[in-house]
């Protein structure tokens, strides 16, 4: 069995091969190999200690050739993102997932850094510790990130979070004729038309927070024929259509009607028009009051028709919410559920942080910087996967501890530790045991356990 789960890991790192040649393709199973195994910081040093004289079938290279893997090594990170969407993500929503859409999620992040002479870092707000009565500003990197979110159908009420796109934003003065200034909106925007591009005949949605609700973001999902669903401000100049031309009228045709109240005006005064609705947000089926109202945001949308959807909680416990959606005929429901299908792209970020060691890398030059922290969000949606495939249907290679491995009976879904205490118990299983007759590859063995637990204490 652990032969099968290890050839089940092994084979998806083997759908990425093609963003590599035959040596850096070795260097790279090694390198997300040990990123997995790994209890420290994934530096390039732990991660060479990590691997050992040798890891699934193939002798460890010298050390300096894992550094070289991030600076100077040929591969693309924007072919690898296509390859691991298209091979990998797809496949899985095909094979496990409740509907076959694309969903998008776009958000970001900043991964704090130390050292002035780290590339293209800068002084950014940290949302997660910023609030009404502070701002924090720290030194950092700023990703925006892609993700792809999915429905199990094990667990359908769950949405899982699959990284896929990466792309570091950098400040005006740190651009050139080379790589020219882009807004994060405008970076947004371009993920939008490469996913277009990698899957020219799929089905896709777009859901990004407040500040994505960008003329750029609107028109880069009109383009390929999607739709965005997003928060609208609650001042936004919203409009009425246009009303229709009258016969034989001459002069050019009004493109926007009379002025409408803001959002937050139309939740004090409508009385009349509001519905109940039962939707699943955050894995619970709630109730909540809705007004849509279909209408003009000139300044994003332009003369593009939008679904103004104003959510109220009925028992008063959350503050009115204020959801667009650049398609009028999509639902009310599905409005709502796909806003809030958006969180998991903050529990990638998270996990990244927390346990992939996303905001951990030393690396400083530019292409470092540029590759080595993308890497964590790729292996995580490289264990996330696995799990999917093969370690969810494998009670064997559970972690133990719970009454006989019915520790996931008593969970309503697996959490992204689970998944990784899974995959690194499948393979330090399969190293132990394929070793385990010859004496001298055993000890040569005991130096990376050795280290990756005193690494974990």
């Amino acid at each position: 069995m652990d032969a099968a789960l290890v050839s089940g890991w092994e084979a998806l790192c083997q759908l990425l091969s093609p963003a590599f040649t035959r040596p850096t393709f070795v260097t790279f199973v090694h390198i997300a190999t040990g990123w997995v195994l790994c209890r420290s910081r994934p530096t390039v040093t732990n991660l060479v200690c990590t691997v050992g004289s040798s890891l699934l079938g193939h002798v460890a290279r010298h050390w300096t050739v894992y550094e070289k893997f991030f600076y100077r090594a040929a591969w693309s990170l924007p072919e690898l993102s296509r390859l691991l969407l298209v091979r990998v993500v797809v496949p899985l929503i095909d094979r496990c997932a409740v509907a076959e859409r694309i969903d998008l999620d776009i958000d970001d992040t900043t991964c704090g850094r130390c050292g002035k002479h780290v590339a293209w870092a800068g002084y950014f707000k940290d949302a997660s510790a910023s609030n009404t009565l502070k701002t924090v500003v720290h030194w950092a990197h700023n990703w925006v990130i892609g993700c792809v979110a999915l429905r199990d159908r094990r667990w359908p009420k769950w949405v899982i979070g699959l990284p896929v796109w990466f792309a570091l934003y950098r400040k005006r003065p740190d651009c050139d004729k080379s790589h020219p200034f882009l807004t994060r909106q405008q970076i947004a925007a371009r993920m939008i038309r490469d996913t277009r591009d990698a899957l020219p005949g799929r089905t896709i949605g777009i859901a990004a927070d407040g500040q994505y609700a960008t003329g750029e973001v609107v028109a880069a999902a009109s383009s390929i024929q999607s739709n965005l669903v997003s928060r609208l401000r609650s001042d936004a100049a919203i409009y009425a259509l246009p009303p229709k031309r009258k016969r034989f009228k001459r002069g050019r045709r009004k493109k926007r009607g009379r002025r409408l109240p803001t959002p937050r005006q139309l939740a004090k005064r409508r009385k009349s028009g509001w519905r109940t609705v039962t939707v699943l947000v955050y894995g619970k089926r709630v109730r909540r009051r809705v007004l849509p109202c279909t209408c003009l945001w000139y300044h994003v949308s332009k003369d593009q028709p939008i679904k103004l959807l104003i959510v109220r909680d009925p028992a008063g416990k959350q503050k009115d919410d204020y959801l667009f959606c650049t398609d009028p005929a999509v639902s009310d429901e599905q409005i709502i559920e796909r806003f809030a299908a958006r969180w998991p792209i903050e529990e990638c970020i998270r996990d990244g942080k927390q346990t992939g060691g996303l905001e951990q890398v030393q690396g400083w030059c530019r292409r470092t910087v540029e590759r080595q922290a993308p890497f964590a969000l790729v292996v995580q949606t490289l264990v996330k996967s696995w799990y999917l495939l093969h370690g969810a249907g494998a009670l064997s290679a559970q972690p133990r501890g719970a009454k006989a491995c019915g520790w996931l009976r008593e969970k309503d879904h697996p959490s992204y530790l689970d998944m990784l205490a899974t995959l690194r118990r499948v393979l330090w299983t399969y190293r132990i045991k394929c070793n385990s007759t010859l004496v001298g590859r055993v000890r040569r063995l005991l130096e990376p356990l050795r280290f990756t637990l005193c690494a974990a204490a």
